[in-house]
């Protein structure tokens, strides 16, 4: 199966570079590497996005891997399945050696694009983006897994926390777990009491957790990312267990309106309407309220000029937020509706439901440890 979603991947792409007049595409970066492997790995340190240590060419006839001697083996082994290798040519040069020396045979007198702009190719980023946006059922499934780990661990490491533990203890509790599972911890935010009521992005700090706290992650596996947020409260407080529903509405109300041929824009102004009705008007210009997702924690950020229009297969998150609280899990819409994917039925975290659109919505509830 792996292979016939390979192939259709490079003839979409042989008809765009086509479409141009061109004579091949070059893919360096690392979402781009992911999307087009079906989750292969082109980075060493986390926060490389633009070039990663291989890269791909797309021609007419062939399809190219390029990377170095100390790559090579690990891509083969452990990044790429053999239905895909089966599918490209490797080019192997010395890491002492420059890649340009390699590819240049290849590219030479031609016109090539790419989503960087180097080698004197044509930069063509924004053109290429949103062939990342629909998902296949492979990747689905594949970002479903990830989406029940996350939330099992949300599940056990929530519930063991205490208030005199510090936030950057807890954010070493979380790397932790994600990297027992091979998931890479690209965002684990802790926001004690005092954070909470601070910071929109709080860079986890040596103070107490103090009555309450939440932690936000973004993990990533097989180039997917979850994006997903728990709340617990030491010691119960009906004002802000009033507050948290109030911001899980807004979110069911962005969940709900995330349908099939709706524009990006429009879910926007239903959250801002959203905020309205549970009397928070502002609080949407604070902070960003998320958009779609998949290769990255948010390949787009939705906002009243969003053009996007929602298709089967995008993979959205969204985050609103009121100061000291905020709702976020990651979801997949299809023709008719949208799976949760990081807070599945079964999942032991409690609910709230709404009811939203004539759609039941799972939002999960404060969870009070008192």
């Amino acid at each position: 199966m792996l292979k016939e979603l390979f192939r259709k991947r490079v003839e979409d792409l042989r008809n765009y570079f086509k479409s141009k007049n061109a004579d091949g595409l070059l893919l360096k970066r690392c979402d781009n590497f992911s999307w087009f492997t079906f989750g292969g790995r082109s980075h060493i340190t986390l926060d490389t996005k633009e070039a990663g240590v291989a890269s791909i060419l797309v021609t007419e006839n062939k399809v190219y891997l390029f990377t170095d001697n100390i790559e090579r083996m690990r891509l083969e082994k452990e990044e790429l399945n053999e239905e895909i290798l089966d599918e490209l040519e490797i080019v192997e040069y010395k890491w002492f050696e420059n890649e340009y020396q390699y590819l240049n045979p290849y590219i030479k007198n031609k016109k090539i694009l790419s989503d960087t702009d180097m080698y004197d190719t044509i930069n063509v980023k924004p053109e290429i983006a949103p062939f990342r946006y629909v998902l296949t059922d492979y990747e689905i499934q594949n970002y479903r897994e990830l989406g029940k780990i996350c939330d099992l661990i949300m599940n056990e490491e929530m519930k063991k926390l205490n208030p005199d533990m510090t936030e950057l203890q807890v954010q070493g509790i979380f790397y932790n777990k994600l990297a027992e599972n091979g998931i890479e911890p690209l965002l684990t935010i802790v926001f004690g009491e005092e954070s909470a009521m601070l910071y929109r992005h709080n860079l986890s700090r040596n103070v107490k957790l103090g009555k309450k706290v939440f932690v936000s992650l973004c993990a990533r596996k097989k180039g997917l990312v979850v994006s997903i947020t728990r709340s617990i409260l030491f010691k119960e407080d009906k004002t802000f267990i009033k507050q948290h529903k109030d911001n899980c509405y807004v979110d069911a109300v962005a969940m709900a309106n995330s349908i099939p041929g709706k524009k990006l824009s429009d879910v926007f102004k239903n959250i801002q309407s959203a905020y309205s009705e549970v009397g928070r008007n502002d609080e949407w210009k604070l902070h960003h309220q998320g958009g779609l997702a998949g290769y990255n924690s948010r390949e787009l950020k939705a906002t009243g000029n969003s053009d996007y229009v929602l298709k089967p297969g995008n993979a959205l998150a969204w985050n609103p937020t009121i100061t000291g609280t905020k709702s976020e899990d990651t979801i997949v819409i299809n023709k008719n509706d949208f799976e949760i994917l990081s807070y599945p039925e079964d999942s032991d975290w409690p609910s709230l439901t709404f009811e939203i659109n004539g759609k039941k919505v799972r939002r999960p509830d404060i969870l009070v440890l008192s």
